[in-house]
C-alpha cells in the first residue's frame, strides 16, 4: 500500500511540477526577449575621407572667325577682335596661374593676341601668343577661389604689307597650373 500511495503521490504531484516548470520557462523567455529588445544592436564602420587638389578650368564657346577684310589708311597694321569666349575656374590651391600656348606659330607678319580677365587675380593684359608654343602667363596670383564667366578676348593683327593669308586655325590651350 505504501507503494501505491507513493505512486499516487507522485502522480498527483507531477502536474504541478510541469506547471511550475512551464511558468519558469515562460518567464525566462519573456525576460530574455525584453532584455534583447532593450539592449539594441549596433555595428561600426570605418569611413575614409580626403580632399584632393582641385584645379579645374572650363571654356564656353569659341571665338568667331577673325577675318581682316579692311584697312585703315596710314596704319602699320590692321586688326580684328572677338571677346565672346568666357571661362570659369575652381581651385582649392594657392599661388596658381593660367598659362596659354598656341599649337603652331602664326604666319609671318601676323599676330594672335589674347587678354584673359580675372576678378580675383591679376590679368597680365594683352599677351602675344604668335610664337608661344611653350606656355606663357596670362593670369597670375590665383588663390583658393571660384570664378564664373570671365572674359577671354582674342585679337588677330596683320602688318600692312601682308597681302594674303589663307584661312587657317590655331588651337589655344589655357591651363590652370602652379
Amino acid at each position: 500500500m505504501t507503494l501505491r500511495r507513493g505512486f499516487g503521490y507522485l502522480r498527483s504531484s507531477l502536474p504541478s511540477v510541469r506547471i511550475t516548470t512551464s511558468i519558469i520557462l515562460l518567464l525566462t523567455v519573456a525576460s530574455g526577449t525584453a532584455l534583447a529588445q532593450s539592449s539594441g544592436s549596433s555595428v561600426t564602420q570605418s569611413v575614409t575621407i580626403e580632399v584632393k587638389p582641385i584645379t579645374k578650368i572650363v571654356v564656353s564657346g569659341n571665338p568667331d572667325p577673325l577675318i581682316i577684310n579692311d584697312a585703315v589708311a596710314g596704319s602699320d597694321f590692321t586688326s580684328v577682335s572677338d571677346d565672346n569666349t568666357k571661362y570659369s575656374l575652381t581651385t582649392n590651391l594657392d599661388n596658381m596661374k593660367i598659362v596659354a600656348s598656341i599649337s603652331d606659330r602664326m604666319p609671318s607678319g601676323t599676330k594672335l593676341l589674347v587678354r584673359v580677365s580675372s576678378s580675383k587675380a591679376e590679368s597680365v593684359g594683352e599677351v602675344d601668343l604668335s610664337s608661344a608654343v611653350s606656355p606663357v602667363d596670362v593670369v597670375t596670383g590665383i588663390s583658393k577661389c571660384s570664378e564664373l564667366n570671365q572674359s577671354i578676348s582674342y585679337t588677330f593683327a596683320a602688318d600692312a604689307d601682308v597681302a594674303d593669308v589663307q584661312t587657317q586655325s590655331r588651337v589655344v590651350t589655357l591651363t590652370l597650373t602652379n
